[in-house]
């Protein structure tokens, strides 16, 4: 196939980007041709795939408003509204770049990796590879607003409330009806898109991201056993992450009697004050922040550990959870967490955001015997293998190219359903 491709792609960056990265260049492994449409100051494949011949990189640089908004984005109000104009501009000299490449090129597909398509191309199927369903971080903003409120303050708390009453609006969400087909982590997802959004499911596809499975893989040598449960947080400290949930199940835990060393992994996100939350823990030498952390030293502090916990409220898939259990690692999962399509035996799906069910799923990890690491890794290399997550990929794209009109009519589901085919092996 040949593909007109945009989107976030870094093998250095956070999940989406690096997992896009292993999409990206495993296409090109595969014999496709892919155009990859950006500007290099925001994202540049180039040092990831560029040695590839099937791969052309084609600069697309909003240059007035892009050098604009940098100069005033940290302004109140005015910050704001040149980013929009940054990004509306931004998109629109993208879809006219793909459709000026298009013309003579013909591709085949358009392909939007990690975002939603604002637009569309004509004769030009589009196909959104997105991060998750829009909303997800405003819902949570909205809905923890009185915990915001007290770590963060009015001044701070209130711009935020606001943004995220903008961003649910009609105004801010991204407009779904140009994506010809939307592909998302999980079912979680998919069902989100339908129920809150109106997308047909026929328009979706639950696909996980792939994960790096030379790099994270269980440890050559087996690390000593300890005698504390070592639990591990990793990612951004956001609302919708469930810091606090995290901490107030640990904290009971603790007082029941379990013994206990967490670490958190992780900066504080968009909303300040969340380090409150970890200053005033009642058991200190219980628990370490480590603020950031290069991504090469992950798998080294994975192996350190024996549970990796993401609580998160509406997860679309958390890459660090399948890495985690790509090393061998148990994980609880949060009870809206996209990932609880994607576990084993020893992994634990948390049935609600109670602390009292998040300590008890601690001390029922840590009573269990000490189990083989084998399932976690099995799961992982059903799952996240980049061959695999290629191949279904592949499958998705050339159904869609094959169903979709010129006029961008939708299309049914591929035949079968990849995400219950991987459910019911495991």
């Amino acid at each position: 196939m040949k593909i007109a491709a945009t989107g976030y792609v870094s093998e250095q960056a956070g999940s989406v980007a690096s997992a896009n990265a292993l999409l990206l260049r495993a296409l090109l492994d595969a014999g496709h041709e892919v155009d990859f449409f950006s500007k290099p100051s925001f994202v540049d494949p180039r040092p990831s795939v560029g040695e590839h011949a099937g791969f052309r990189f084609i600069p697309t640089d909003n240059v007035g408003p892009d050098r604009f908004r940098a100069r005033v984005q940290h302004i109140p109000v005015i910050g704001f509204l040149a980013s929009r104009v940054d990004s509306g501009t931004y998109s629109r000299l993208l879809l006219q770049n793909i459709s000026t490449e298009h013309a003579h090129r013909r591709y085949d597909l358009c392909l939007w990796l990690g975002d939603y398509s604002p637009g569309r191309v004509k004769n030009l199927p589009v196909i959104s590879f997105a991060q998750g369903p829009p909303g997800t971080d405003a819902r949570s903003i909205i809905s923890r607003f009185i915990e915001i409120l007290r770590l963060a303050g009015l001044k701070r708390a209130l711009p935020w409330y606001v943004l995220a009453q903008v961003r649910l609006s009609p105004a801010g969400l991204p407009p779904l009806r140009h994506s010809d087909h939307i592909i998302v982590g999980s079912r979680q997802s998919q069902r989100t898109l339908h129920e809150l959004y109106g997308v047909s499911p026929g328009r979706t596809s639950a696909l996980p991201y792939p994960i790096d499975l030379n790099l994270f893989r269980p440890a050559v040598e087996a690390t000593a056993q300890s005698t504390e449960l070592r639990v591990v947080w990793l990612g951004r400290i956001i609302p919708r992450k469930r810091l606090d949930l995290f901490l107030r199940g640990l904290e009971l835990a603790i007082r029941q009697g379990l013994r206990v060393k967490a670490t958190i992994v992780g900066g504080i996100g968009f909303v300040p004050g969340y380090e409150k939350m970890i200053e005033a823990f009642p058991f200190p030498d219980r628990l370490r922040w480590i603020k950031s952390l290069p991504r090469t030293d992950v798998p080294a502090l994975l192996h350190q550990h024996d549970v990796m916990v993401q609580p998160s409220d509406e997860e679309n898939f958390g890459s660090s959870v399948a890495e985690a259990q790509a090393c061998g690692l148990r994980v609880i999962v949060g009870h809206t967490n996209g990932n609880a399509d994607y576990l084993c035996q020893r992994d634990i799906h948390l049935a609600d955001d109670r602390p009292e069910s998040f300590a008890s799923a601690l001390i029922r990890v840590a009573k269990e015997e000490v189990q083989s690491t084998s399932a976690s890794r099995a799961l992982a290399e059903l799952h996240f293998d980049i061959r695999r997550v290629t191949e279904e990929l592949t499958q998705i794209l050339r159904h869609v190219v094959n169903q979709t009109s010129s006029q961008g009519l939708n299309v049914s589901p591929p035949k079968g359903n990849f995400q219950a085919d991987r459910a019911a092996v495991v």
